[in-house]
């Protein structure tokens, strides 16, 4: 070779290796994958358990020491993200819940599928960590996962001679006259369900969203690259599923319905369950000690989410959370490599162990439980879906207005269903 042809050669080498570190400078990840070095975490996770697994993964590999998380309060972390990321001091890594998924997309750093692809994603992860995939890449890694389960009190199914719990929505209209009790004023004075309202019943955003969805309807959907709500579509169905789920919810609180079972009047569902006097509650997984500690005398049980019998899919709600890299970090490539260690097999099992949680992956959700409560749990996980929120807390006041619109009369369920529509529409549009 002349020295013309050595030269040229080791000009490109020398653009080559800049190009590695410009490219793993901005999100690119293509940087030494041992190589971590300072990352800072932030999520709303204990303390305790970060640093533990933290302290874990890092005596088997030392590249984890310059990892730090920084426990956050729930009531503030959104804002105090949003505010850090403006002033240029946020973290590098963070935890992304799915409802804030569509409203902080922007601030998020994308990982190409050549970087990570969409097979393995899938492969790994359960069906509802597909909401942090777009066309083009991965907005963040699953790493917890608490989904929406029954709970109900077995000493009130044994007293009207009910061995087990509903499989299937239609039982409630059989069980609600057994269970269900009054006063001689007609002041409910035990309920079968907390159906039919929605400011005292506890999760009802939540539960509202898994019978809409187990009816057919999957609330948003991407059409031609852009978030719509489907909400009033009838999607091929004789009925908008949307408009039964919504039927089927508030006849409940109907006083004229032989399934009458809540009202507004009524303290808090949760509450009303742990005092033993609501048989059945629709909480998450995460609720199960604190119910437990609120009343240790309660004899409850947990089960699998009801599901429509003529959908033939099993669905349930899930909150997940994933981790996900700003924009702004200082060290993207780190925090890329971090993400995938904490979501690595061993260390979903142990944040598990630790949460008292199902993991998010596949493979760990294939082991059978011993403990009867985290069996429940497992089985959840792996029908546990969402949708994509625009605003997780104008979502709430949508739905309330939705289903208090019917029961007051204020407006008919078609039209407070497409009211709905029309607003969730207007949401995702101003994102």
């Amino acid at each position: 070779m002349t020295n013309f042809q050595i030269g040229i050669i080791a000009i490109f080498a020398i653009l080559a290796i800049i190009g590695v570190f410009a490219f793993a400078g901005i999100g690119g990840f293509g940087g030494d994958k041992n190589s971590i070095g300072s990352v800072e975490i932030w999520g709303t996770i204990p303390n305790v358990v970060m640093n533990d697994l933290i302290s874990e993964i890092s005596r088997e590999d030392k590249n984890f020491l310059g990892i730090k998380y920084v426990e956050k309060d729930k009531k503030t972390y959104e804002s105090e993200f949003i505010e850090a990321l403006a002033s240029g001091v946020g973290p590098d890594l963070f935890l992304l819940n799915h409802n804030s998924i569509v409203r902080n997309q922007n601030k998020i750093i994308e990982i190409p599928y050549k970087n990570f692809p969409a097979r393995d994603f899938k492969n790994i992860f359960i069906e509802e960590g597909e909401l942090y995939l777009t066309q083009t890449g991965v907005l963040g890694f699953p790493f917890t996962i608490d989904p929406l389960i029954m709970y109900w009190n077995r000493d009130i199914f044994q007293t009207v001679g009910v061995s087990t719990p509903p499989k299937y929505w239609n039982e409630l209209f059989v069980l609600s006259p057994k269970i269900t009790q009054r006063d001689m004023a007609s002041n409910i004075t035990r309920s079968l369900v907390a159906f039919g309202e929605f400011r005292n019943i506890e999760n009802a955003k939540e539960i509202l969203s898994t019978l809409i969805m187990q009816s057919g309807n999957p609330i948003v959907v991407l059409l031609n690259e852009q978030l719509e709500s489907t909400l009033a579509d009838r999607l091929s169905f004789a009925t908008s599923p949307a408009e039964a789920a919504t039927r089927f919810y508030t006849e409940f609180s109907n006083p004229a319905k032989s399934i009458y079972s809540w009202n507004r009047a009524l303290p808090n569902s949760r509450q009303s369950f742990i005092a033993g006097d609501l048989a059945i509650y629709f909480g998450f997984a995460s609720e199960l000690f604190d119910i437990k500690r609120a009343n240790p005398n309660l004899n409850f049980d947990t089960a699998l989410m009801p599901q429509s019998k003529d959908s033939g899919v099993n669905i349930t709600y899930g909150k997940m959370s994933a981790f996900a890299i700003p924009r702004a970090s200082k060290n993207p490539n780190g925090a890329f490599v971090a993400a995938l260690s904490l979501t690595s097999q061993n260390s979903a099992a142990s944040l598990s162990d630790k949460l008292k949680l199902p993991p998010a992956r596949r493979d760990l959700l294939s082991n059978k439980q011993d403990d009867p409560f985290m069996s429940i749990f497992y089985d959840s996980a792996l029908m546990s879906k969402a949708w994509l929120e625009p605003d997780s807390e104008k979502i709430y006041d949508i739905f309330r207005e939705m289903i208090e619109s019917v029961t007051s009369g204020k407006a008919r369920l078609g039209d407070a269903v497409k009211i709905a529509d029309e607003e969730i529409n207007l949401l995702l549009r101003r994102q």
